[in-house]
């Protein structure tokens, strides 16, 4: 082979070599490409169920507070918002490789709810109830979406569990953020009519009181197992949130999260915290107790009017109840409504009342599944519960565990977790942090 020959075979085997690496690279850009796109959906996701459906909230509180929307009416931002939420969820599950199983329980789940909703339609006739049963139990798959959303989330490693608690925390930073901006903007929904009480442009200010409550707790428990200093500030401004929303709700867990701010602040600063607590005490003390006054003067207020404590407790949760199992029908067909309820818009009502009429809503969760889907979703969720806070302090997550037990007390007490938007999603992150494989002891070991 002569030398002209010998250089061509070389230039023809270099160009075959140059495409065949750049066939190579295209395709493994196209692969990271892929992967990468994945990626970013499954942070999309989480980043709008955390950041953006707190925004929508508030959209919508703005719009009743402008006389815009009625409250709870069909159409809210939030109701859009978590339909666009379930839409994401539903196309990332079903193309996922989570168990087959698991989307076909997602589908026979929906199947019986939405039955219950179609059969009542056709008894009374009417869209509109149909379309608030639709709703309603949206708010229920939309928590069992973000549940098996997350669930492979937090099993997979210490530092996936690691980065979710922290996504928990922000939540809860991001809506306190939100309550405190709409509330010294003075453009804000009262509770209970004080000027010093609110609810920021919140649903539901017992509803926003735990979620925000829970989170200072947790922020508070994360900066003193992860030794993080910022959580602990993130904590003392969702305290200062919890403070002025002024519900029972709210109070409590004011009380119990100072006590563990005390804690906590001696163990990471001891001088500083002892000299910062006498000038609170000699300066501060009067002033704040002044302040608190104000925001909690209607709970002041009924705890001095009131005899029995125990109406101040229940807020006459316990006479809406004893009311619906009186107008409960029970009677040849509509005995049925014990076993699969009488839908979301009439629940215990007569199917024969006007859908121009509003129920009373009872507040609370349990007794709402079972007027409106009946006895089996109702236990169903209780049992659900119930095993998972057992299994946690099993499992020795004892301070999750706790905060599991609180959230979940307010629900079957007081209501305003599993149908709220805002609160349950947070019932969904403590259900997850409970159920995962990794003790929150084991985060320290990520410094």
């Amino acid at each position: 082979m002569n030398n002209a020959s010998h250089r061509g075979y070389l230039d023809l085997c270099t160009s075959y070599m140059k495409i065949n690496s750049i066939f190579i690279g295209r395709r493994l850009g196209i692969f990271s490409q892929l992967m990468h796109s994945k990626i970013n959906y499954l942070y999309f996701i989480t980043f709008y169920c955390v950041f953006l459906l707190p925004f929508f909230d508030s959209l919508t509180g703005a719009f009743f507070k402008l006389g815009i929307m009625e409250e709870g009416a069909l159409g809210s931002p939030s109701q859009l918002g978590r339909l666009v939420a379930m839409f994401l969820l539903i196309i990332y599950i079903f193309n996922s490789n989570i168990d087959n199983k698991v989307k076909k329980n997602i589908f026979y789940f929906s199947f019986y709810f939405i039955l219950v909703e179609v059969i009542v339609a056709f008894i009374h006739v009417g869209l509109k109830p149909f379309l608030s049963g639709i709703v309603f139990f949206s708010k229920i798959l939309f928590c069992v979406l973000v549940y098996i959303y997350f669930k492979s989330w937090v099993k997979r490693d210490l530092f996936s569990y690691d980065l979710f608690f922290r996504v928990v925390i922000i939540y809860g930073a991001i809506l306190s953020l939100f309550l405190l901006i709409s509330f010294l903007s003075g453009f804000h929904i009262s509770n209970y009519g004080s000027k010093f009480a609110t609810r920021g442009l919140f649903a539901s200010g017992n509803g926003i009181g735990i979620t925000i409550g829970v989170s200072s707790l947790l922020s508070l428990y994360y900066s003193h197992i992860s030794g993080k200093n910022l959580y602990f500030f993130l904590a003392l401004l969702m305290i200062v949130s919890t403070a002025i929303i002024g519900t029972k709700t709210a109070f409590l867990f004011l009380i119990l999260s100072l006590i563990y701010l005390s804690i906590v602040s001696i163990k990471k600063f001891p001088i500083s915290s002892i000299v910062i607590s006498i000038i609170i005490f000699i300066f501060v003390a009067p002033i704040l107790i002044e302040a608190l006054s104000l925001v909690f003067e209607n709970i002041i207020s009924k705890f001095n009017n009131i005899e029995n404590k125990t109406v101040l407790l229940a807020s006459s949760r316990d006479v809406f109840i004893r009311d619906a199992f009186t107008k409960l029908n029970v009677d040849g067909l509509s005995s049925l409504k014990i076993l699969f309820g009488g839908g979301a818009f009439y629940a215990y009502e007569s199917f024969e009342l006007s859908s121009e009429i509003q129920r009373k809503f009872l507040e609370n969760d349990f007794f709402e599944l079972f007027f409106c889907y009946g006895i089996i979703p109702a236990l169903g969720y209780l049992f659900f519960l119930v095993s998972i806070i057992i299994n946690g302090v099993t499992k020795r997550r004892y301070f999750l565990s706790f905060c599991l037990f609180m959230i979940f007390s307010h629900s079957i007490l007081a209501g305003h977790v599993l149908f709220n938007g805002t609160s349950s999603i947070m019932l969904v992150f403590i259900l997850l942090l409970v159920k995962s494989p990794f003790h929150p002891k084991y985060i320290r070991l990520l410094k």
